[in-house]
């Protein structure tokens, strides 16, 4: 079998290259990072020898993927590239710690069992990790089997019936099941997982092709400022800001649209109280003939002793110049909108309201026969706040988001594709309106029907449906969960069962 070295190179240029990234994208390559996790527990001397490997490799392949997290503590703080870097190998670090433990149980668990057995296991530990990747620490579930294969919109059917965190377990199953076969030279196992692996991405290209049922029939617009990060918040460039929207905007006077949308704090100051601004918006609402979703900073009464508590927020300013709803982002960024500790060059980071606090209103914003379940953000790479979003009742949903933090790396990519999987687990449309990109319309079957230019002011036009129906995932999220962990858990006093009968 491979020594540590070439199978911690191929996992990491599995994960890197499968994902989104700058250079070269196949999505199939991101099946070699759990295979090469299961021969690295496989062939450990030990336990505590299969998590530092596993530990190292998922540093090392996370790392590859989400080098951009040291762009925005280069180019928002002093802080010089050499150390900048520690912020994407941290959080690499952390995300390490979940692929070091599948190492660790591949070695503990699956070292003597046959590939079926293999696979099995191995769908229930990837889906249970994959679920506690997305919610210990505040929850970062980044760079997935699952969201590599959203470029390829055929092959992501299977998440409105698993969910991403089922869908990259059985990616992860598979990829184990024929490894196992492969190296026990075992013909029948090896010949049934291929054609497993052959007939799930049959069965999703089969679903991809069915007719959608939803019409696409409501006009929106949504304007792409690409306001520079550098620039965003300093007030000698906020009348600039505003007039360049404005400007974007008047477009829809002579394309009349059902919805206009303004990204995530596009509005870098309280509209809710500017006398400066806030009339000119109304105007151009009311000159639209149409309802405005703008994403700005929103203030309330403070609580815990705050004179003012601080939101991120969506605004919805209807066809008449009236300030109707809004709503606050509920999942902050560490560090980009909170500090979780005290680290004093970390306020730096911050946006330019300072702290936000997490926002306690959960449902959708409505207008006419819109019900809009607005996610801001990296609100969208979380599953569990979307199925909340149409539980509630949403029709559409909406991400508005500012990249602007990242430059032209590979994170507008990915955080692209992961809201692509919210479009498909849900079975419908997905607005997302985005400062400098990627400014898209996404249908329920996964395809980008509309899509912007990076880096570039511009108005997207496209046309979303309505839905109300919900998909197999919806309708069983819990229950898909709890059997997942069931699993897991079964693995694992299976194990310790069999374990013991031998010591008998």
């Amino acid at each position: 079998m491979l020594q540590f070295a070439p199978l911690l190179a191929m996992s990491t240029a599995g994960l890197a290259l499968g994902s989104a990234n700058t250079i070269y994208q196949l999505p199939p390559l991101v099946l070699l990072y759990p295979a090469c996790l299961y021969l690295l527990g496989l062939q450990a001397e030990s336990g505590v020898i299969a998590f530092r490997r596993g530990l190292l490799a998922g540093t090392v392949a996370f790392s590859a993927c989400l080098y951009w997290i040291a762009v925005p503590f280069a180019e928002q703080t002093a802080m010089p590239w050499y150390l900048a870097i520690s912020g994407p190998v941290g959080v690499s670090f952390l995300l390490g710690i979940y692929s070091a433990v599948f190492s660790w149980c591949c070695y503990k668990l699956l070292r003597n069992a046959t590939p079926l057995y293999v696979g099995i296991s191995t769908f229930f530990l990837w889906g249970t990790l994959e679920l506690a990747r997305g919610t210990l620490f505040s929850g970062f579930p980044w760079a997935s089997l699952a969201a590599a294969f959203s470029d390829w919109p055929a092959y992501v059917q299977p998440v409105s019936v698993l969910g991403a965190e089922g869908y990259s377990a059985l990616l992860a199953a598979l990829a184990c099941y024929i490894t196992a076969a492969l190296i026990t030279s075992s013909v029948k196992h090896s010949v049934a997982a291929l054609m497993s692996l052959a007939l799930l991405f049959t069965s999703s290209y089969y679903s991809w092709i069915q007719p959608a049922d939803a019409d696409a029939n409501i006009k929106i617009a949504m304007v792409q400022g690409n306001i520079d990060q550098g620039a965003k918040w300093n007030k000698r460039y906020m009348r600039g800001t505003v007039d360049r929207y404005i400007t974007l905007s008047k477009q829809v006077l002579d394309h009349p649209v059902d919805l206009v949308i303004w990204p995530e704090t596009s509005m870098p100051f309280y509209l809710q109280s500017s006398r400066e601004y806030l009339p000119l918006i109304r105007s151009l609402a009311i000159a639209s003939k149409a309802p405005y979703l703008i994403g700005t900073p929103g203030y309330a009464t403070g609580t815990g002793g705050r004179k003012f508590d601080i939101f991120n927020r969506a605004y919805l300013i209807d066809s008449e110049g009236l300030m109707l709803s809004w709503y606050d982002k509920v999942h902050l960024v560490p560090f980009g909108e909170y500090v979780p500790f005290y680290i004093p060059f970390a306020e730096d980071l911050l946006q330019g309201t300072g702290t936000f606090e997490p926002g306690t209103k959960h449902d959708p914003i409505s207008v006419g026969n819109l019900a809009m379940g607005v996610l801001i953000c990296y609100e969208a790479t979380f599953t569990e706040l979307v199925q909340d979003r149409v539980e509630r009742g949403a029709n559409l949903l909406v991400n508005i988001s500012n990249d602007a933090w990242f430059g032209k790396t590979a994170a507008p990519e990915q955080h692209l594709d992961m809201t692509i999987l919210r479009a498909v687990e849900q079975g419908r449309y997905l607005a997302r309106a985005t400062n400098t990109g990627i400014t898209a319309i996404i249908d329920p079957k996964g395809n980008i029907t509309t899509k912007g230019k990076s880096f570039r002011a511009d108005v997207v036009f496209g046309s979303v449906g309505t839905r109300t129906g919900f998909t197999f995932y919806h309708r069983f999220f819990s229950l898909i969960r709890a059997l997942i962990i069931a699993g897991a858990i079964a693995v694992l006093a299976y194990s310790i069962y069999t374990n013991k009968k031998k010591e008998i």
